[in-house]
């Protein structure tokens, strides 16, 4: 297995976040591990079933914004992530 070290000496040099250098390095050790990170489709299931959002009384909180965090995905249906439906 490759060895993360000269990595960590050079971004320590350069003066990278220990917190950035920790995170790489995951993703470092899951590449040279041979982890593709692909979930198989025949794995997961659709959801049994979703609230609708009308059926929730929830008063508006604009502070909640700065928490918020919205993930975008490419790829339409997920086909670029291996998915072959929807």
């Amino acid at each position: 297995m490759a060895s993360f070290e000269p990595c960590r000496t050079k971004m320590v040099a350069e003066g990278i976040a220990p917190s950035a250098i920790s995170a790489f390095e995951s993703t470092f050790k899951s590449l040279v591990s041979g982890a593709t990170g692909i979930i198989p489709e025949s794995t997961i299931s659709p959801v049994p079933e979703l609230v609708h959002t009308d059926s929730l009384s929830i008063e508006p909180d604009s502070e909640l914004l700065a928490s918020t965090v919205v993930l975008k995905l490419n790829g339409g249906l997920g086909t670029g992530m291996g998915l072959d439906k929807a």
